[in-house]
């Protein structure tokens, strides 16, 4: 999967950007894009931040304390101009928004 629809425009993960329908683009970090790109694979289901940061981060969770997910989840809600793009599912993580 190269791209990936949403409201009002369409992510490339190849270059990782997301462009709109109004012409406007924004950049993604390559961490915002293996993040984004993670969450469109699991479509459906809920992630916990533990999954993210094993799977996206490469880390091991246990005995780590970090608010980098919420963080990188809070840049991608902003970029992508949609506070529902990823919904905060409580005491489960995180999902891609319809």
């Amino acid at each position: 999967m190269e791209t990936h629809q949403i409201n009002g425009g369409e992510v490339d993960f190849a270059r990782r950007e997301i462009r709109f329908e109004d012409g406007d683009r924004e950049e993604l970090s390559e961490r915002e894009s293996e993040l984004l790109r993670y969450l469109v694979a699991q479509s459906g289901r809920a992630v916990s931040r533990d999954e993210l940061l094993r799977q996206v981060w490469g880390l091991d969770p246990k005995n780590i304390e970090t608010r980098t997910v919420d963080m990188h989840v809070a840049h991608l809600r902003q970029k992508l101009r949609c506070q529902n793009a990823v919904v905060t599912v409580r005491g489960k993580g995180y999902m891609i928004g319809s």
